[in-house]
């Protein structure tokens, strides 16, 4: 339960403030811009500030009462009712709560300001420009015409053809050469639409989070719905000069959310069918793309294998784009074939065309889409060595859009070394494309070619020994990574592993192989289900559960551990089901469904309640005391966090009852008992440094700081999180230092040691951006404040929330 002792000791510790609406397990937030819905103009009558006073007159509160109950200064309440300061989204809802407004405060908000704090952000996604592009110039001309800027109507072009025929090309060759015009940048977005059947096509929901997210949003800021992400798109883009490429659209539906609303961005998408629904309803333009004209052929063939050799038999070389069929993917693979071996002629490869002609007459033909090219490929094929040609077979089990060379060490049971020596040697026979260093993409068609083979060279036992061992290579690997994310997890790989998992040298280099490899992973947990292999297909999951708390990229993390819960269920491991049932439990939690969350806790304690296992029971009635807390149940949630507590004495899990210490300390402390919060975190800290789980005893330190800034004891507070920061340090824990650094700036600014609290910002700052995480909005909301040297401040007149 490793892994879910990382979710319950790392995020709720930090919940300190009752201000605002807490989403995230722990204090954390994720507000939704497209929450927000009037502006300034659209306020009838009364501002933000007379309303406020208003209703605090209507609750018979003063100002100084107000201020106690939200959080606030009554300095910045006075400013807010005045007009002199703006209300956050934080105030807005802490005020909402207290006065019983039922929203009518928050409604009044005029617009997001942590939107406008975040910097406009520039895309640049094209892919790298086409080589050895010939020809195209009508249809270059064409695509001019069709997505010519008007001020009336968004320009959609989409082109399509069969495969092989060039479609992506053309279209990121004519993105390239406007890549001027399009002064706001370029977002492109590969669909998935014709992938083969272990691959699912792109859903809307995962391309517009990705697109928010290269605009500028934290991943935990993406609205959780279609509808909602799709408006906050169109709110984003409106006025700007951007182009969006969409690559192999499935259909007209999954195209449509992913369009802007405004008539100054341009979008190209790229398919193989009539997108007829786009054209009737969006005004899109259709251009066909039809295979080369027969100089074009030549052109292409004749620009990678020289014009030397073409010229010295161009009857012959007209033979040999002939029986391509035209097709540029197949003229280019032939002509590579030519370039890459001097001794072959033009008419010897003319000739295996024609022994090949009659079996595989679609080449020529251009008639089916699934082996139009299997001859083509084929040459190229027969000729790797016979360790590169297993490989690329073994590709083809392969449920990603990419490989590292280390994954396909584990796909294949090789060492790394080994791996990418035969993966270079495909490369150089165009089988698959190095799109970075150590990184490894294969074109759609080759994939299922791939697949094929595998399929008829390989018994079905190598096969599915060779999917298992990928499978467990990256279950090794996230739980290695996992290692380094939350330095106190003890989980050990897999000993089925026939491969050594890829080291990591510090936390970074974990953070960044998680996020390269997070939609493989998927994948693969997709691929596990789908083959019945339940034990990984929630293990995996599992293992990226630091990842996920740490990025909440919400979608994401609900469909992995939905996938997981389905396989532990179908596995009927108990244990499995509860810890997939918390996780989702949290996401709940992170996006304020309350109501479901609290089902998904209350489902998961159920399953611990029936296996027996006192732990997952332990952690299920944890969480659903984090819920109740964020709801402001306290008595709810301590007897939850008592329940708990209770369960860990008896089973003896001293590192389960510091933890739930804590949260029991958070709810009293929320509650204003702060006697009883004290001595909870006393308690907590004496546990976790009686087993020296230094990680733990940081976090202890920083909950005992947050009870004495509660009892206005700041001299002990600051003693505490200066404790607490060398703990953190020598812990690796990063978040927790950051966390520290915050509240102790806090404190020092509430004592008036503006200079230090100034530099402890700056501090927490740095690692808080490091990490991505969101966090650091607001502490640079913060020290703008402090910088903002156009009115005097009270010692503690700046509304910041807590630290997640």
């Amino acid at each position: 339960m490793l892994l879910i002792r990382d979710l319950l000791g790392r995020l709720a510790l930090a919940s300190s403030s009752v201000r605002g609406a807490r989403v995230l397990w722990g204090g954390g937030f994720c507000i939704h811009m497209t929450g927000i819905r009037k502006t300034e103009e659209q306020i009838a009558s009364a501002s933000f500030g007379e309303a406020l006073h208003q209703l605090r007159l209507e609750r018979g509160l003063s100002v100084a009462r107000l201020a106690e109950l939200t959080h606030y200064s009554r300095g910045h309440l006075n400013n807010v009712e005045h007009g002199i300061k703006a209300p956050s989204v934080e105030l807005a809802a802490a005020c909402d709560q207290v006065l019983d407004a039922n929203g009518r405060l928050q409604a009044l908000m005029p617009v997001r300001r942590r939107a406008e704090r975040r910097p406009a952000v520039r895309p640049a996604q094209l892919p790298a420009a086409p080589g050895n592009f010939v020809g195209r110039a009508g249809e270059l001309h064409q695509l001019d015409t069709l997505l010519a800027p008007s001020a009336a109507q968004l320009a959609v072009a989409v082109v399509h053809g069969p495969p092989g025929v060039g479609k992506s090309v053309l279209a990121l060759r004519w993105a390239h050469d406007h890549r001027h015009v399009f002064t706001d940048g370029q977002l492109f977005a590969d669909l998935r639409g014709h992938a083969r059947a272990q691959v699912t096509a792109a859903s809307p929901e995962e391309i517009l989070e990705g697109f928010l997210v290269a605009l500028g949003l934290a991943a935990s800021e993406v609205p959780a719905t279609l509808e909602e992400r799709a408006a906050l798109f169109r709110s984003l883009t409106d006025g700007r000069r951007i182009l969006i490429f969409l690559d192999d659209a499935a259909s007209s539906a999954q195209v449509r959310p992913l369009l802007p609303g405004t008539p100054t961005c341009v979008v190209l998408v790229t398919t193989r069918t009539h997108l007829a629904g786009l054209a009737v309803r969006q005004g899109a333009h259709q251009l066909q793309l039809s295979p080369f004209a027969p100089a074009e052929s030549l052109a292409l063939l004749q620009k990678i294998t020289g014009e030397r050799r073409v010229e010295a038999d161009r009857r012959v070389a007209e033979t040999v784009v002939d029986r391509c069929g035209h097709l540029p993917l197949a003229v280019a693979l032939a002509a590579e074939r030519i370039a890459a071996h001097p001794r072959l002629t033009l008419a010897e490869l003319a000739c295996e065309l024609d022994e090949e002609h009659a079996r595989l007459s679609a080449l020529s033909a251009v008639d089916d889409e699934q082996t139009a090219l299997r001859a083509v490929y084929s040459w190229s094929y027969r000729a790797l060595t016979s360790e590169a040609a297993r490989m690329f077979r073994l590709l083809g089990l392969h449920p990603g859009r990419d490989i590292s060379a280390a994954a396909a060490a584990g796909l294949a049971g090789l060492c790394l070394d080994d791996a990418r020596s035969q993966l270079r040697a495909l490369a150089t026979g165009h089988l698959v494309e190095e799109t970075r260093h150590d990184r490894f993409a294969m074109h759609d068609l080759l994939r299922l070619y791939a697949a094929e083979q595998v399929e008829v060279e390989e018994p079905v036992t190598v096969r599915e020994a060779a999917t298992v061992r990928e499978a467990t290579w990256y279950l090794n690997t996230a739980q290695a990574a996992n290692r380094l994310l939350a330095p106190h997890e003890q989980t050990s790989g897999s000993e089925e592993a026939e491969v050594q998992t890829r080291p990591f040298h510090d936390y970074d280099s974990a953070l960044s192989w998680c996020e390269a490899e997070l939609l493989n992973v998927i994948a693969t947990v997709r691929f596990a289900v789908k083959h019945g292999c339940d034990d990984l297909a929630w293990q995996l999951p599992s293992a990226l559960f630091t990842f996920f708390h740490l990025r909440k990229p919400w979608s994401l993390w609900e469909t992995t551990y939905r996938l997981g819960l389905t396989a532990a269920h179908r596995a009927g491991d108990a244990h499995g089901e509860a810890e997939m049932l918390q996780g989702l439990g949290l996401v709940s939690l992170g996006l304020q469904q309350y109501d479901e969350a609290l089902d998904r806790f209350h489902h998961a304690l159920s399953v611990s309640q029936a296996s027996g296992n006192q732990s997952d029971e332990a952690w299920a009635l944890t969480g659903l005391g984090l819920v109740r807390n964020n709801l402001r149940l306290y008595d709810e949630a301590r007897s939850h966090f008592e329940d708990a507590l209770t369960i860990r004495r008896q089973t003896g899990d001293c590192y389960g009852q510091a933890v739930t210490l804590i949260y029991l300390a958070d709810a009293w402390r929320e509650q204003g008992h702060l006697d009883e919060a004290l001595d909870c975190s006393r308690q907590a800290l004496a546990i976790f440094r009686a087993t020296s789980d230094a990680h733990g005893e940081g976090l202890a330190l920083y909950q005992l700081g947050e009870c004495h800034a509660a009892a206005a004891e700041l001299t002990e507070a600051i003693a505490c999180f200066k404790q607490a920061l060398p703990v953190h340090r020598a812990a690796g824990d990063r978040k927790g230092e950051a966390d520290t650094l915050w509240a102790l700036s806090k404190a020092l600014l509430r004592q008036g040691d503006h200079a230090p609290a100034r530099n402890h910002l700056q501090e927490a700052l740095e690692i808080f951006e490091e990490r991505g995480d969101p966090a650091g909005l607001d502490v640079r909301a913060r020290l703008d404040y402090l910088d903002d040297t156009s009115a005097p401040k009270a010692p503690d007149d700046a509304p910041v929330r807590a630290p997640e």
